[in-house]
């Protein structure tokens, strides 16, 4: 997918683009992700080679077809927090991958085994992390959908206590948090388990994807467990990815202990 924008360069800075006045470029802007990689292109180059297939400009938009479900905007697209994004997608698919990993080749019996009493088994963890990332959408959703464009180049800022939550959730970890009952797990058979968690993991995946362009640190949410608590839209995106990262870790120490431990796993 891909979208054409203009964007004003500085006064001293002279192209003599065909139809359109020095001062300005227009960039062909391809999509990674959903995310947005603007590459330098003069509007003579663009008419020349891509009009007949694209689209007709108009004014300083481009009119794409719909089929291609690209839209064209007026103002500059920035670089630096699509980047930012792009980095939550690549840990959100390394996420799946590695869980895909960690259960492969596996019984039902391991996989919904607890190494002790009153501790999660494999298929609870993964409960757990779509409970959580379905307790969070929502809300995301909603906020990006009020988030005002980016106008400048830089990056999204997390937050402070955000920042700060990120750091003791990431693995190997020390602190233990106490599991509110939204989030405690509600499948113990694996195959739902995975379901749930593969859904939740696709829905994280378009929703960071639609955030591409927006200021989304500027949107405040709600946390859906701990009330008094608040994150930006950017800061909870982060926590949700870091959060996966620490129960994959956990799955890695219960399949471990499994190992470890021949008359439990073969009970």
């Amino acid at each position: 997918m891909f979208l054409v924008i203009e964007r004003e360069l500085p006064t001293q800075t002279k192209l003599g683009l065909t139809g359109r006045p020095p001062g300005h470029l227009s960039e062909l802007v391809l999509f990674n992700y959903g995310l947005i990689l603007p590459f330098p292109l003069t509007w003579q180059t663009f008419t020349g080679n891509l009009m007949g297939m694209f689209g007709q400009a108009t004014g300083s938009n481009l009119r794409l077809p719909k089929v291609l479900g690209a839209t064209a905007v007026r103002i500059g697209i920035v670089r630096i927090s699509s980047r930012q994004l792009e980095t939550i997608l690549n840990q959100i698919e390394e996420a799946t991958l590695r869980a895909k990993e960690l259960v492969a080749g596996r019984s039902e019996s391991e996989l919904t085994t607890s190494v002790e009493s009153g501790a999660w088994s494999v298929a609870q963890c993964l409960d757990h992390l779509a409970q959580t990332s379905n307790a969070f959408l929502p809300a995301i959703s909603a906020a990006i959908a009020r988030a005002p464009r980016l106008t400048n180049n830089r990056g999204l800022k997390t937050g402070a206590l955000t920042r700060l939550f990120i750091r003791n959730l990431e693995p190997p970890y020390r602190l233990r948090f106490k599991v509110l009952a939204p989030l405690v797990p509600r499948q113990h058979d694996f195959n739902s388990a995975w379901d749930a968690f593969a859904e939740s993991q696709a829905q994280l995946t378009n929703i960071t994807k639609s955030a591409a362009g927006f200021a989304i640190d500027q949107m405040k949410i709600e946390s859906p467990v701990y009330a008094r608590f608040n994150y930006n839209v950017y800061g909870a995106l982060r926590m949700l990815a870091v959060h996966e990262r620490r129960h994959l870790w956990q799955i890695e120490r219960i399949l471990k202990t499994l190992d470890s431990t021949p008359v439990r796993n073969a009970s």
